[in-house]
């Protein structure tokens, strides 16, 4: 399966148009309608051969199937009918959908969502998991059809209607029933959805989901009306472990954002609710005051409080926080400018911190200051599975990304300095693939994904003996090496990351080294430098000979021994 944009450095993926591979794409388009000199080929045009192309690509796949426009809205065209109908043709046989996704995409005109669609689906009611209908595609189709849709669908486990008006209370009551009764269904997002401008649908939408484990409600810009709705519903659930209430903040009242009005009670609720996951992303919070800090409760998993205004004492409530080695095991920061003095507090917080796995602090303004504390972070924490610096500023190679790379995660001056290296933490540093060939982020972050911290140490001195060649190869430090260990030593040497086949998951693409056969001529080095190898050619004593057996002349099981002790006299 494709995926949209680029792998970081020597991995890059297949070149896209949206999530669509360019090479097939192209060629679909010049059987469509020849070159661009042709007379029905325009700029404007573009959106029709891509959703034409998609259809004919999508309808190929047997297990998860997406039409999606990736840009703006791509609206209905009486010309791609054909496509669609095509598209329905091949896909009605198919029993083994496990996913559904159609995006920014206006469907044909009803009755084309439940004559031909809604059949499709069905046929995979036993596999399907994942339904999406978003971006203003229920336009066409109406919630009272997916209200009817989820009774069909019992397997069900997450569906995404985002980005639709949902105004027609009618249907959000069919929907709210639907989703009440449904046997399976764990996750809804609803984000972008006008529910604020409603409270009665919001109250039939909460109603429905008293038996999730996932709600998302973002952008939704609900009232203070809106908002006691949610905290009541937070007090009566049990079921609910992720709530998502991510930029409503436009209303406001007392010179405050509802969400920083609404904190005491939702942090109070929180101390007695399931709720282990809270995303209150560019809510305008500071964290500063007493109120605000009591968001940071014990009983949170992960805790999303990106793009906000965290000051310094919000900086100071989230240090202390953290020191108390709380079982917060995600915590995401970005985008509130933090710089070098965050850098520090934050960072001398994780050698201590042994429960926190994943650190999100892109979008913030770490400079060369701030670097030092990073490195010490990484090299005294073992627990730390991922840190987000991506747009930072930070440069590429001196003073920046390489030398955190070089002293924390890859210190390849000697094979100690490896073993002493990060082997848990994947790091990003860049957002984009610039730099790569000379910091290796992406191989390394592949390396420290590994199982076992084992497995990244024997990838890294590879990477630097073999493929980068950061340490030269002495065949004299192995010269020692004991019998029993020689086998891998053999087998080591004749792997290099990114020649025949190894470590392909890691560095993706397959290079092959001309001129001499390097490793034919290590494992030469390594076998003549070898102390033990003249003792294998050494003559030994030679065969045993084993003692001749007299052969018995009567057939009594007696040993030897007893034989020739016996005598007339003791027999008497």
């Amino acid at each position: 399966m494709y995926y949209y944009g680029y792998d970081y450095g020597y991995g890059s993926g297949p070149r896209m148009v949206g999530d669509l591979p360019l090479k097939e794409y192209s060629h679909f388009r010049s059987k469509l309608v020849g070159d661009s000199s042709d007379t029905r080929y325009c700029a404007d045009s573009e959106q029709l051969f891509q959703i034409q192309f998609t259809l004919h690509y999508q309808s190929l796949n047997r297990n998860e199937v997406s039409i999606a426009s990736t840009n703006t809205k791509t609206p209905y065209h009486e010309d791609v009918l054909p496509n669609w109908d095509a598209f329905v043709k091949r896909q009605e046989n198919n029993d083994s959908l496990t996913s559904f996704t159609i995006s920014n995409v206006e469907l044909p005109p009803m009755p084309f969502f439940s004559d031909k669609l809604v059949p499709i689906l069905k046929n995979s009611a036993n596999h399907l998991v994942s339904l999406e209908l978003s971006r203003n595609v229920l336009k066409n189709i109406g919630i009272a059809s997916v209200a009817a849709l989820l009774k069909s669908l019992r397997n069900l486990v997450s569906l995404v209607l985002k980005e639709n008006q949902l105004t027609n209370e009618a249907g959000i009551k069919l929907l709210s029933k639907a989703m009440k009764k449904h046997p399976s269904l764990s996750h809804v997002d609803l984000s972008y959805c006008s529910l604020g401008e409603s409270t009665s649908a919001l109250s039939l939408i909460l109603k429905g989901s008293e038996k999730l484990s996932s709600l998302v409600l973002d952008y939704n810009d609900f009232e203070s009306d809106g908002m006691e709705l949610i905290i009541k519903f937070l007090k009566s659930n049990t079921t609910l472990t992720a709530l998502s209430l991510r930029h409503n903040t436009e209303t406001k009242e007392g010179g405050k954002t509802l969400t920083q009005n609404f904190l005491k009670p939702i942090a109070q609720t929180l101390e007695r609710s399931s709720l282990r996951e809270l995303s209150l992303r560019g809510s305008d919070l500071t964290l500063a005051t007493k109120v605000e800090s009591k968001v940071l409760c014990d009983m949170l998993m992960h805790i999303d409080l990106s793009y906000n205004r965290i000051g310094v004492q919000g900086l100071k409530n989230v240090v202390t926080y953290l020191q108390g080695n709380p079982p917060l095991t995600g915590l995401n920061l970005a985008g509130n400018s933090f710089r070098k003095e965050a850098g520090a507090s934050l960072m001398g917080v994780l050698k201590r911190n042994t429960n926190l796995a994943h650190l999100n602090l892109r979008h913030n303004s770490f400079s060369k200051a701030s670097i030092p504390f990073i490195i010490d972070a990484l090299k005294n924490n073992s627990t730390l599975l991922t840190l987000d610096l991506t747009d930072n500023k930070l440069k590429a190679k001196s003073g920046g990304r390489k030398e955190i790379i070089d002293k924390a995660l890859f210190e390849s001056t000697s094979l100690q300095s490896i073993i002493d290296s990060n082997h848990t933490c994947q790091v990003y540093l860049s957002s984009n693939s610039w730099g790569n060939r000379e910091t290796h982020e992406a191989e390394l972050r592949r390396i420290n994904a590994l199982d076992t911290a084992g497995q990244s140490i024997r990838f890294k001195v590879s990477l630097a003996m073999f493929t980068l060649k950061t340490i030269q190869f002495n065949p004299l430090a192995f010269q020692h090496i004991s019998l029993e260990l020689m086998p891998r030593l053999l087998e080591f040497v004749q792997q290099q990351v990114g020649y025949g086949g190894y470590g392909k998951n890691i560095w993706k693409v397959n290079r092959k080294e001309r001129g001499k056969n390097h490793v034919l001529s290590r494992i030469y080095e390594v076998m003549t430098g070898w102390s033990m190898l003249p003792s294998l050619f050494e003559r030994g004593p030679g065969k045993i000979k084993k003692k001749a057996v007299k052969k018995r002349k009567h057939a009594f099981a007696f040993k030897e021994a007893d034989d020739e002790e016996w005598t007339p006299s003791k027999a008497n």
